[in-house]
């Protein structure tokens, strides 16, 4: 399944149930296969995160959390208080082998709206799933729902992928953003170019502070 990512996984699994099926197969080999290719993602992540939250006891949502990638250096990072929400059950199964987390939700990032209260959480972080045919900023709207005012959402994605998905092209992915931010959603921090996310594919970093 390693070469899932390279093949850019997009429109073969578009169909959600595909998607939590082929990363339930994956889940025992994921944090090799990735490792393998250089998948930078997650460890920038995790600091991308600790640029912005100082406080170590801060709640923390890792969205599309898989196997533990960022999680764990989180932990790393001084990050217990660590939440994570993954689409496919092995891949929790995984994670709560682990003992990266303190709660474990299966869930997905989307329209839905998440089993979690409003203003919940301190942080937001998820990286590597605004995929084509996986994530998308309809996933924005629960963001700013679940993290508390002052909070951070951080986002890290292959930036090819923002010129791969028919939601994503012509800048309706960056559109969506600004929308958010006029509304008064949430403020635009930060937008960082990222010269090797995964396999030396540049990448970007989007930051924002919940209002």
């Amino acid at each position: 399944m390693g070469d899932i990512i390279m093949a850019g996984i997009a429109d073969n699994l578009a169909d959600i149930n595909t998607i939590k099926e082929s990363y339930d197969r994956w889940a025992g080999t994921y944090a090799k296969d990735t490792d393998d290719v250089d998948y930078k993602g997650p460890i920038l992540g995790a600091e991308k995160l600790g640029q912005f939250v100082e406080d170590k006891q801060a709640l923390i949502l890792d969205g599309g959390c898989g196997v533990s990638c960022v999680g764990k250096h989180l932990n790393d990072l001084g990050y217990t208080n660590v939440d994570g929400l993954d689409l496919s059950p092995k891949s929790i199964e995984v994670s709560k082998s682990l003992n990266v987390y303190k709660k474990l939700i299966v869930d997905k990032l989307g329209v839905n709206r998440l089993d979690v209260a409003d203003v919940t959480y301190d942080a937001l972080v998820t990286i590597g799933t605004f995929i084509p045919g996986h994530v998308n900023q309809s996933a924005f709207k629960e963001f700013v729902r679940i993290v508390k005012p002052g909070g951070y959402v951080i986002i890290g994605m292959r930036e090819e992928f923002m010129d791969m998905a028919t939601e994503y092209q012509n800048d309706q992915f960056e559109a969506d953003m600004r929308r958010l931010a006029d509304k008064g959603k949430w403020e635009w921090t930060q937008r960082e170019p990222i010269n090797s996310f995964l396999a030396g594919k540049p990448g970007v970093h989007f930051v924002f502070k919940v209002l």
